[in-house]
């Protein structure tokens, strides 16, 4: 799921009027976690200790330690890496790039970016955006993995919706809807290091979460 499906929960809830009450209840205080959402979902996150930005530039230097041996052997070589079209990944690779090579990396390496287009056929970085029979098969095909997600999600979030009533009879949340709450833990522990979101459900919940993650990629990517 997009993470737009955050915004859309969150506008019906302030459109419903409702006061919520238990475990939502911190909800009536609570401010998205960034100012301009539009911009930012799918970006690469800049704050909080467990940021895009910082977990790239460490991971850099982590690799760069483990590895030093062969960038010595290539010191006379330019090495190239790559990423796909999306600012999300470049400047990922960028970050990265700085913490392995250093922050003067162009010197040493060339960043090349392979555009998500109908035209990159052997575009092994997105193949779901790429092939195109894979995209346009509707019965097996990329959306495969949201049908499969969905179907199984069903299994748990309908217990959770049923104590959520019983905490707020004015409204009763959809299973996108709570499993945008569970997305939204983890996107605002990115961001703020933690979360009132992720107390919403418990530790059984979390479980069912992990496996439908897993059910989206298997079906969707294998």
């Amino acid at each position: 799921m997009k993470p737009i499906g955050m915004l859309q929960l969150l506008e019906r809830i302030r459109e419903s009027k409702v006061v919520l009450t238990g475990d939502l209840e911190f909800v009536n205080d609570w401010k998205y976690f960034t100012e301009e959402p539009e911009n930012h979902l799918e970006q690469l996150t800049t704050t909080g200790p467990y940021a895009g930005v910082l977990e790239a530039f460490t991971t850099g230097v982590k690799l760069r330690t483990r590895y030093s041996h062969l960038v010595a052997q290539s010191a006379e070589k330019n090495t190239t890496f790559w990423a796909s079209g999306s600012n999300r990944v470049i400047n990922t690779a960028r970050y990265f790039a700085a913490g392995f090579f250093g922050l003067d990396w162009q010197d040493s390496a060339t960043l090349k970016v392979i555009p998500e287009a109908n035209d990159e056929g052997g575009d092994t970085l997105t193949p779901g955006d790429t092939c195109l029979r894979y995209r346009d098969d509707l019965e097996h095909g990329h959306d495969y993995g949201q049908i499969m997600l969905e179907k199984f999600r069903a299994t748990y979030l309908n217990a959770v919706g049923d104590r959520l009533e019983r905490e707020n009879p004015s409204i009763r949340f959809t299973d996108a809807e709570l499993y945008s709450m569970q997305e939204m833990c983890g996107f605002e522990t990115l961001v703020r290091g933690r979360s009132e979101w992720c107390r919403v459900f418990s530790h059984v919940d979390w479980e069912s979460f992990e496996y439908a993650r897993d059910v989206i990629h298997f079906y969707r990517a294998g």
